[in-house]
């Protein structure tokens, strides 16, 4: 397992999950889940509260036995290999300080870990080092001790911590909690420079639709079951204008003006794109761009813009055709 041939190539998944199941007495937590990450992906497994994150993180980490299905990791089954996964992945807590000592700096911290991986004090120096320097820190921040760091260097150090014994998959639970916009920014930049620079594969769960934009592939989470998979290009084109739509600046916004445009011709999905515009989702949009603003102009529909832009990922989630009956499903 954990390979998969493809017009003649190999691709090497280091994450391959099978139909699985996992079962607390009567409740099913996943309900027969699969979905894979290739080989330096950065892979983003997204959904709300009691959606299943938690346990397939604690699958992925060998802490739990699946019930059903299967979960391989670098090739191995979790289930026949639990000792060599701790090595083969590193772990980031949401919360830093439950692998931090505040009382030592980021280099205490990484001699300290390194040594419960039987790695050498000058081999743990270079490593934590190199890390450190990709996550920015310098000289002063690396012997600073970490009680006199911030909320966002603190983060990076316990990233650090993850790969110290220089694991193929880094394993991060919802890393941007509790930082401000701009460190969630500045942290999932850091880290998809480290799994540029080092191949390390990066799983993040998180319920922040904000991690899309750094990863390569998404699993959506709902009730232990997989909503959708594929890498967000593919889910966005999924969508009718193939990637693009047509937003419709208003001079204001009401519910009735929003179902009036939901309802010209051959509109099939509706998004909010600001607090008076709104994004059509319709086949061939620069087709339909003109009959667009005729449609408005025939209903006496005052707007300030019409033009086509492209669609994101924050547009598909309000718009998937599978949310019926919410904003922005079937009904529009």
């Amino acid at each position: 397992m954990g390979k998969k041939k493809n017009d003649a190539k190999e691709t090497y998944r280091e994450i391959d999950i099978i139909d699985l199941k996992v079962a607390f007495g009567k409740f099913y937590a996943l309900k027969g889940v699969s979905f894979f990450a290739n080989k330096k992906e950065f892979l983003g497994v997204i959904g709300a509260s009691g959606a299943g994150k938690t346990t397939v993180l604690r699958i992925l980490t060998g802490q739990i036995r699946p019930t059903a299905g299967k979960a391989f990791v670098g090739g191995y089954d979790v289930t026949k290999k639990g000792n060599l996964i701790s090595l083969l992945v590193g772990y980031v807590p949401q919360l830093e300080h439950l692998s931090l000592y505040y009382d030592f700096s980021a280099l205490q911290n990484a001699q300290l870990f390194g040594r419960l991986y039987g790695l050498r004090p000058k081999e743990i120096e270079e490593r934590s080092r190199n890390v450190l320097e990709i996550l920015g820190f310098d000289e002063d921040l690396m012997t600073k001790t970490v009680s006199r760091l911030s909320g966002g260097e603190r983060k990076r150090v316990s990233i650090c911590l993850g790969m110290i014994h220089d694991p193929k998959m880094l394993l991060l639970d919802e890393p941007t909690t509790g930082l401000d916009a701009h460190l969630r920014h500045e942290t999932l930049n850091y880290l998809k420079e480290l799994n540029y620079r080092l191949g390390t594969t990066m799983v993040i769960i998180s319920h922040d639709l904000e991690i899309v934009d750094y990863c390569t592939r998404v699993v959506l989470l709902e009730d232990g079951e997989v909503s959708q998979f594929g890498t967000p290009q593919e889910l966005i084109s999924s969508l009718p204008g193939k990637g693009e739509s047509i937003k419709v600046i208003l001079h204001a916004m009401t519910p009735e003006i929003r179902h009036r445009v939901a309802s010209l011709p051959g509109v099939q999905y509706t998004a909010q794109a600001g607090r008076n515009a709104v994004k059509l989702f319709i086949d061939n949009p620069e087709d339909n761009l003109l009959p667009v603003i005729q449609q408005l102009n025939e209903m006496k529909m005052p707007f300030e813009g019409v033009e086509i832009v492209e669609a994101d990922f924050f547009d598909y989630f309000q718009v998937k055709p599978w949310k019926d009956n919410e904003i922005g499903g079937t009904a529009k």
